[in-house]
C-alpha cells in the first residue's frame, strides 16, 4: 500500500498546483514495483486495488476543484460537495486499477519482458477512460507541456505519445532494480532504445510551400465578472456596456500602431447574449465592429426553434465584402450537469443544469477572415536616398481561417484537431474559469490548451472571464498573460500557420494501436497460461518463479 500511496503523491506533484513535471517520470515506478516487481506478482484483487488506490488519491486531490463551484455557486453542503468529488475520483480510478491489473497479468505470463509493455498499457487505460467516461482531464503527458522537447511528441500521436514516453522511464527504473536477471536487462535496453528514438524524432509539421505566415493582431477582453451572471440580471446591461467600452478603448490604444487590430475576442461570460434573436444587440455589435475595423468573436446563446446552444458568433466589420456567409459555432462537448443533464429521463426531475439546458453542436466551424493592411513608405533609390517627398501606400490582403472552441473543449484533442483539419490557421479558445476560483483548475485548464497548440502546431488565443488569458504559441509558450481575477485587456500578435502535423491528419492512431496491442497481449497471456500446466506459482522451481529470476 505504501508504494501505491507514493505513486499517487508523485502523480499529484506532477500537475498544478505543484507543477513538478519531473515527478511524472518516476511516478508509476512504485506502483509497478508493488504489482509485479518483486519475486512474486500480486494477486489480481490486490493489483487492481493498488492501482485503484493510486488513482483515487491522485485524482481526488488533483481535481477536487470541482467541489469549489458546487459549494460556492451550487449551495452544496461542503461534505456533500467533496463526497461528489470523491465519487468522481473513485470512478475514474478504475482505469489506473485496470492498468495495474493488466500489468500483473502480463508480468505473470511473460516475466520481466512484460514491463516493456507498460507504456502501451497505460496509454490504453487513458484512451479507454475518455472513450467510456468522456473524461480526458490530466493525461500524464499533460504534465510535460512546459518541456517542449518532450511535448512535441504530441505532433505525432497526441498527448498519448507523450504519456508513453513518460511512463517508459518508470518501467525502466523497475527493470534496473532487477538487472541481475538477464530478461530484465534485455527489456530495459529495448525500452530505453525506443524511448531515446522517440525523444530525438524531428518535428512532424509539414510546411506549406511559399507560406510566410500572416501576423494577426488580436485584442482580448477579460471582464472578470461573477460566473453566475443570471443571479444578477440587473447588472447585465451595465456589464455589456463595459464590454463595449473596453473594446473601444483597446482599439483606440492600438490606434497609434502602423497596423490596427484584426480581431477582438470576448471571453465566455455570463452575459447570455441572444445574438440570433435580438436585433438591437446585433446592430450594436455590428456598429462596434465597424468602429474598430476589427472582426469580433463573442460568446452567446444560439437558438433554433426550442433548442438552445452555447455558441460563438463572428461579427464582420465589412459584411458587404464577406467572402462567405457567417456561420455560428455551437459547442460540441457540453459540461455534464453544467450545460445539460445526462440521463434526463431519470435525473432531469431532480438535478437541474447549473448554467443552462443546451443541445450539443455537430460541426467544428471555421471562420474566414479577410485581413487588409496598409503601410506607408517613402520612395528611395538603390542607395537608400529619398527620391520623392511623397508617400506610397502598400496594401496587403491576407486570409486567415479561425477555429474557435469553448471552455473545456480544450481538454479534447480529437475535437480541437478537427478545426485544423477543416482549415483553421489560427485557434481561439474562450472560457469562464471563474467557477473554479483560485484553485488549480484554471492552471490545469491552461495546460490542456497549451498541449492542443503543440499537437496542432497552431498559435492559440485564449481569452477567459477571469484568467488565464494569453497567447499560446505553437510550441506551448504562454505569452503576455493577463493577471487572474482582474478586469483587463491585452493585445497579442499571433501567427497563422497552414502546416499539418501527423496527429492532425491521423488523430488517435497511437492510442488506438496501444489499446489493440494491449488486448492482444492480454489475450496471448491468457492463451499461454491455459496451454500449459499450472503449478503452484509460489513453489520453488515453478516456471513462473524460474522465469522471473531470469533462469
Amino acid at each position: 500500500m505504501g508504494l501505491a500511496l507514493l505513486s499517487a503523491g508523485l502523480l499529484l506533484l506532477s500537475f498544478p498546483s505543484f507543477d513538478r513535471p519531473e515527478a511524472a517520470w518516476v511516478a508509476l515506478a512504485p506502483l509497478l514495483l508493488a504489482v509485479g516487481g518483486g519475486e512474486e506478482t500480486a494477486s489480481p484483487r490486490r493489483a487492481f486495488g493498488l492501482g485503484w488506490l493510486t488513482g483515487i488519491i491522485w485524482i481526488f486531490f488533483a481535481e477536487n476543484w470541482i467541489a469549489h463551484s458546487m459549494i460556492v455557486y451550487g449551495q452544496f453542503v461542503t461534505v456533500l460537495a467533496y463526497g461528489v468529488a470523491l465519487l468522481f475520483a473513485a470512478i475514474l480510478a478504475i482505469f489506473p486499477g485496470l492498468f495495474a491489473l493488466g500489468m500483473r497479468e502480463l508480468v505473470r505470463s511473460f516475466g520481466w519482458m512484460a514491463f516493456g509493455a507498460a507504456p502501451l498499457v497505460w496509454v490504453a487505460s487513458e484512451w479507454l477512460r475518455q472513450a467510456i467516461t468522456g473524461v480526458t482531464w490530466n493525461a500524464i503527458g499533460i504534465s510535460q507541456v512546459g518541456q517542449y522537447r518532450v511535448a512535441r511528441l504530441a505532433q505525432y500521436g497526441g498527448v498519448y505519445l507523450v504519456s508513453a514516453e513518460v511512463v517508459a522511464l518508470s518501467a525502466i527504473l523497475v527493470l534496473v532494480v532487477r538487472l541481475r536477471q538477464r530478461s530484465a536487462g534485455r527489456a530495459a535496453v529495448l525500452l530505453g532504445l525506443a524511448a531515446t528514438l522517440l525523444y530525438f524524432l524531428p518535428s512532424t509539421a509539414q510546411p506549406v510551400e511559399g507560406e510566410t505566415g500572416a501576423v494577426v493582431r488580436v485584442g482580448g477582453i477579460q471582464p472578470n465578472l461573477p460566473p453566475d451572471g443570471t443571479a444578477h440580471p440587473e447588472r447585465l446591461d451595465e456589464d455589456l456596456e463595459n464590454h463595449l467600452r473596453l473594446t473601444r478603448e483597446t482599439a483606440a490604444a492600438d490606434g497609434e500602431a502602423e497596423e490596427g487590430l484584426d480581431l477582438m475576442v470576448w471571453a465566455e461570460s455570463p452575459l447570455s447574449l441572444f445574438h440570433d434573436s435580438d436585433p438591437a444587440l446585433r446592430e450594436r455589435l455590428a456598429t462596434l465592429a465597424k468602429e474598430t475595423g476589427a472582426y469580433l468573436i463573442i460568446n452567446g446563446v444560439g437558438r433554433e426553434g426550442e433548442a438552445y446552444f452555447n455558441s460563438l458568433h463572428l461579427i464582420d466589420p465589412r459584411p458587404t465584402q464577406a467572402l462567405e456567409p457567417p456561420r455560428r459555432y455551437d459547442k460540441i462537448r457540453l459540461v455534464p450537469f453544467g450545460e445539460y443533464v445526462p440521463f434526463r429521463a431519470v435525473l432531469g426531475r431532480f438535478v437541474p443544469a447549473i448554467t443552462g439546458d443546451f443541445q450539443p453542436g455537430r460541426e467544428a466551424i471555421v471562420h474566414l477572415l479577410r485581413l487588409e493592411t496598409e503601410r506607408t513608405a517613402t520612395i528611395t533609390d538603390e542607395a537608400g536616398e529619398i527620391t520623392s517627398p511623397h508617400l506610397k501606400i502598400e496594401r496587403t490582403t491576407n486570409f486567415v481561417r479561425v477555429g474557435g472552441f469553448i471552455c473545456y473543449e480544450a481538454a479534447y484533442p480529437d475535437l480541437v484537431r478537427q478545426f485544423v483539419r477543416n482549415g483553421a490557421t489560427l485557434l481561439v479558445n474562450v472560457s469562464n474559469d471563474a467557477w473554479f476560483g483560485e484553485t488549480a483548475g484554471p492552471r490545469q485548464h491552461l495546460a490542456h490548451a497549451r498541449m492542443r497548440a503543440i499537437e496542432t502546431d497552431r498559435d492559440l488565443i485564449r481569452v477567459t472571464n477571469s484568467g488565464i488569458s494569453a497567447l499560446l504559441t505553437a510550441d506551448g509558450r504562454v505569452v503576455d498573460p493577463l493577471p487572474s481575477f482582474v478586469t483587463g485587456t491585452q493585445i497579442w500578435e499571433a501567427r497563422a500557420r497552414r502546416s499539418q502535423t501527423i496527429y492532425v491528419r491521423h488523430g488517435d492512431w497511437f492510442a488506438i494501436s496501444c489499446t489493440l496491442l494491449t488486448f492482444a497481449l492480454l489475450g496471448g497471456s491468457i492463451w499461454r497460461r491455459r496451454s500449459r500446466p499450472t503449478p503452484n506459482p509460489s513453489a520453488p522451481g515453478s516456471p513462473e518463479i524460474e522465469e522471473r529470476r531470469g533462469r
